[in-house]
């Protein structure tokens, strides 16, 4: 059995880490996804089901304690929670195990072999905590269980061939020769936390799957127990107005339906239609960008409207403002969710729309930017390396310099000299 793993740090380099670690290690578990936070970590957490989280116990907005909370208030006993620490932090550490993690691992300690030791653990605990079944059912899903794997994978980017996509899916039963592919991601906000919340989901989804399907070919897909989501199919031949149209009527009535009889309020985001099945993961994310906006009064949003009509080059000055936002603040921390809040987006949306439209991710691009920065302040031999690490926002001339090494190859020493030597 394979074990999926999230790793949550706010230090992509520490990410790297632990995935090249992880890549050398125990042949059962596999990353599975990577936040740079708590609260993005508890999305993930939703939408990707890992087996184990690995989590930083200091991150802003939402803290590891906080998201191990969470997920236990939100998700049970799965995923188990491996802390990472730093030494001033045994306190803190304490405060995890009591609150059942598997373990803690110091950082500046972290090795292959006690990164092994803790997964260990945590499978261990994963065998206490599932179903006798679940344990021994190893390769003996029902096809429905194999479908839904297939695209929750499929949402969340994992699978890289479009011919390895159409085939796998043909395996399953699952049809992607349409030209047009719409995602629409729900919400149940019924209010229950009880011991019934697994039915009640249960039943709103099995209603909703019943309606949309009289309306579209439709793939529904259960992301956890308060979300799921929607990928309407149809051909090109069909005027993109009219099925935009009656997708709005399949949701609305579905709305209705679930309201009426289970009395769950359902809130909806629909995404901008896709021509390749590649792209679906784009959809869905601008799905999610879309119900984040969703309230009583617009409980349907459409994600066109919430960007404006005219997308592209509505997107083209949007990511300009950020690029330029982000050259004029250097000397600040530039986190994602900072500037997503200054700009009015969603994390998970500025991710995706920064990557699309420039080909790097956001915080690689900060960081090159600040490297870049650092350079000119280095020539100008009015600065210390510390002193220009501070300047820029980075924690600590080590980690400065480690970042450094990275984007340009060198350290900020060996940069140094370099341009020394060809002055000579």
């Amino acid at each position: 059995m394979i074990y999926k793993v999230l790793i949550v740090d706010d230090e992509p380099l520490v990410q790297i880490g632990l995935k090249s670690i992880l890549s050398q290690g125990i042949s059962q578990v596999e990353v599975t996804g990577t936040a740079s936070n708590g609260e993005d970590a508890l999305d993930q957490i939703g939408r990707l089901q890992p087996d184990i989280v690995i989590a930083d116990i200091r991150m802003p907005l939402m803290s590891g304690l906080e998201l191990l909370k969470e997920s236990r208030r939100k998700y049970g006993a799965v995923p188990v929670f491996i802390m990472l620490t730093a030494y001033e932090e045994f306190e803190m550490a304490r405060q995890a195990l009591s609150g059942q993690a598997v373990d803690y691992l110091v950082k500046i300690e972290l090795t292959k072999e006690l990164l092994n030791r803790s997964l260990e653990k945590a499978i261990v605990r994963l065998d206490e905590v599932r179903p006798k079944k679940e344990r021994e059912d190893n390769g003996t899903s029902t096809l429905e269980d194999l479908q839904q794997k297939f695209m929750v994978r499929l949402l969340n980017g994992q699978l890289q061939n479009r011919e390895g996509l159409i085939n796998q899916a043909k395996e399953l039963n699952l049809d992607f020769h349409y030209d047009r592919y719409v995602a629409a991601y729900g919400k149940i906000d019924g209010g229950n936390t009880s011991g019934n919340a697994f039915v009640l989901y249960t039943s709103c989804l099995n209603m909703t799957r019943e309606i949309v399907r009289r309306y579209l070919p439709c793939h529904v897909v259960s992301n956890d127990l308060q979300h799921f989501t929607l990928i309407f199919l149809f051909e090109a031949s069909r005027a993109m107005a009219d099925m935009m149209t009656l997708i709005q009527e399949a949701v609305d009535n579905t709305r209705d339906m679930v309201d009426r009889y289970f009395n769950v309020s359902l809130y909806f985001g629909i995404g901008v239609a896709v021509t390749d099945p590649m792209d679906i993961p784009d959809a869905f994310k601008e799905a999610v960008a879309a119900q984040e906006h969703a309230d009583d009064n617009s409980p349907v949003r459409l994600f066109s409207h919430i960007v404006g009509a005219n997308r592209r080059s509505g997107k083209d000055r949007l990511i300009a403002s950020i690029q330029d936002y982000i050259n004029e603040n250097l000397g600040g921390k530039l986190q994602l969710n900072e500037v997503a809040e200054v700009f009015g987006l969603s994390p998970a949306y500025l991710s995706v729309i920064f990557k699309k439209n420039t080909e790097i991710g956001f915080s690689e691009y900060v960081y090159t930017q600040k490297i870049e920065k650092a350079k000119e302040m280095l020539l100008s031999g009015d600065m210390k390396i510390y002193e220009v690490a501070d300047a820029l926002g980075f924690e600590s001339a080590f980690y400065f310099s480690k970042v450094f090494k990275k984007v340009d190859g060198k350290s900020p020493r060996e940069y140094i000299q370099s341009k020394e030597g060809q002055g000579d």
